[in-house]
Order: C-alpha cells, then sequence, then structure tokens
C-alpha cells in the first residue's frame, strides 16, 4: 500500500483514482461500506483505490480543546486501511495552508493531483475554508470537473448511527463484543515491544510483551482474550491481555501487557498488532504472588477453550 504524506508536494500526479476522503478514525463499519465502494469500482475500472485522510483530528488545528482523543494510532488506521484492499493512502497534514484552502480549490486538487475518476463521501462531509461546504456542493463541484461523487447514506446498527463520535464514547466502559460489531473489526492495539520490568516472566512464568503506550482511547481495564501479529510473521497468534494497571505488582503503572502462547523469543523493538476479541474479567488485585500465578493460569485455559470451541480446535495460525 503507498502512502502520500502531502498531496500539496506531490511532484507526479495520480491518475484514474476511485477515492474515498474522510477523517476515519476507528475505520468503523459505516466507514468501511464507502471505502470497500471505492475499492471495489478501482477494481471493475483496473484503476487505483485511494483513501484521501489526514495525519491528524482537524479539530487539532481548529480548536486544539475540543479535539477528541483518537481511537487509532495512525499505525493502527493504515493497518486497517490496508486490511480493506486499499492502493494507496493520502495521509494529509490538516494546517493552515490546507484548511485555508476554498472548496473549488479542495475540487481541483482531487481532479488534477488526485485524478479522482469517482468520489465517495459521507453524508454528512464538510469541506473547504471553514468547513463551510457540503457533500452537495461537492457533487455540484465534482460533475463541473467531470467527477462522478458518491454519497454513502448513514449506518445504523441496532438503531445506533455509527460514528466515530459514537463509537469513541463506548470505547472506554463498553462491552468489547459490541465495540467490535460497531467498529465492524476487531479493537487494534498496535506498537513497539518495549522492556518492562520482567515480573510477569521472572516472578509469574508467564512471559508477556508490554506495548508502549499511545496518546489515545483504551478500552476498560480487564483481561482480553485477543489475537497476536507480530511484526516479520503474516499470522496470527492467540494470547491474552492485561490492560490496566496491574494492581498486584506494579500498582499506578498503566500498561498493555501480552501473554503469547507458546512463545517466549526476543521481540523488543518489534511492533505487534493485538486484536481484542473477548473481555474475559475485571483487573483485580491479589493476596498472594500464587494466587495471581494460579488466576493467570485459569486465564490462559479459558481463552484456549474458547477459541477451541470457536474454531473446532484450529490454531488462529490458520484463521
Amino acid at each position: 500500500m503507498k502512502i502520500i504524506k502531502n498531496i500539496l508536494e506531490l511532484k507526479e500526479n495520480l491518475q484514474n483514482t476511485y477515492v474515498a476522503i474522510g477523517t476515519f478514525d476507528g475505520v468503523h463499519y459505516g466507514h468501511q461500506k464507502l471505502i470497500t465502494e471505492a475499492v471495489k469500482k478501482a477494481k471493475e475500472n483496473n484503476g487505483t483505490s485511494v483513501v484521501f485522510t489526514f495525519s491528524s483530528h482537524p479539530l487539532e488545528l481548529i480548536d486544539k480543546n475540543k479535539a477528541p482523543k483518537s481511537i487509532n494510532t495512525i499505525d493502527e488506521k493504515l493497518y486497517l486501511l490496508e486490511k480493506l484492499g486499499v492502493d494507496c493512502v493520502i495521509l494529509q497534514p490538516f494546517n493552515k495552508k490546507f484548511a485555508n484552502l476554498t472548496a473549488e480549490q479542495f475540487a481541483d486538487i482531487l481532479k488534477d493531483k488526485v485524478g479522482s475518476k469517482e468520489i465517495f463521501v459521507g453524508f454528512n462531509f464538510s469541506f473547504g475554508e471553514g468547513g463551510k461546504s457540503n457533500t452537495h456542493d461537492l457533487i455540484r463541484l465534482g460533475k463541473e470537473r467531470g467527477i462522478l461523487v458518491h454519497e454513502i447514506p448513514a449506518v445504523y446498527i441496532d438503531d445506533k448511527l455509527i460514528s466515530s463520535t459514537f463509537t469513541r464514547s463506548q470505547i472506554p466502559d463498553g462491552d468489547i463484543e459490541l465495540i467490535n460489531k460497531y467498529l465492524g473489526h476487531n479493537f487494534v492495539i498496535m506498537g513497539e515491544v518495549v522492556h518492562g520490568k520482567k515480573l510477569a516472566s521472572e516472578v509469574l512464568g508467564f512471559p508477556t510483551a508490554n506495548i508502549q503506550m499511545a496518546e489515545r482511547i483504551y478500552p476498560k481495564t480487564g483481561i482480553y482474550g485477543a489475537k497476536v501479529k507480530i511484526e516479520g510473521e503474516n499470522f496470527y497468534r492467540d494470547g491474552v491481555v492485561n490492560i490496566g494497571v496491574n494492581p498486584t505488582l506494579k500498582p499506578g503503572e498503566k500498561s498493555v501487557e501480552v501473554n503469547i502462547f507458546d512463545f517466549d523469543q526476543f521481540i523488543y523493538g518489534k511492533k505487534i498488532v493485538v486484536e481484542l476479541v473477548k473481555y474475559l474479567r475485571e483487573e483485580k488485585k491479589f493476596s498472594s504472588i500464587e494466587s495471581l500465578k494460579a488466576q493467570i493460569a485459569e486465564d490462559v485455559e479459558q481463552w484456549k477453550k474458547i477459541i477451541s470451541e470457536c474454531d473446532n480446535g484450529n490454531s488462529s495460525k490458520n484463521r
């Protein structure tokens, strides 16, 4: 998947593209509706599917105090877009120069530099200086430039309008399986494996990979069943994840720790992808190390049993 970091500085213009435009925080079920349409049309017309998105939330420039914490880091967003089959991502900086473009100037960029044949946007899309223009304006401007613009209607699940704002509101305290339903994919945590205090390995006998924490929203604290992909591998392993403050061994220190089943290799400095699948239990403080070890062993066996029941004994490597 090709990544363009600033379309305004691109020397060679793109050609024959089918473009989905949006902030796409979370790459949720609603976003996927318009992104997959762009991918489908590109394949049908021997073209290139493009996602035009931003390297930061536009509100960070407009009013930083109102800017929400993101559902995804940039790496996570790119990971999810690549899984959808996107050919190219324009990861545009939302700076003053870009924010001050008129609607007409933005439409010209979509025509000339992006090479748009067809464009896909949501029903609530806004653009141009001050965000004054909407989807209907883009349809008109596109028609003038020979670009077909598609407005993708609102998407509902269980009578809930699926949006980044709604999904964001569900994550801190919600049920992970319901959150995954709204997202249309497993909740992703992606990061570099960093050195911890090695307490899990040396004291408990359960080695864990500690993921570098990012400035983003995390689900509620607790123990999760997960799928794990290690940088350099093209399959998923199974594991359990602790999100929280580890009150027994490291009270007050928030962390994301992953116990990867049947794996004990040196992966410091590598990136791993963790997909949260099921909430197993809440985090709690234990009276002794032995009781904590027993509970971790029970967590591992519980998740292995669930995997076996769901997959008829097949490993996640084959999923």
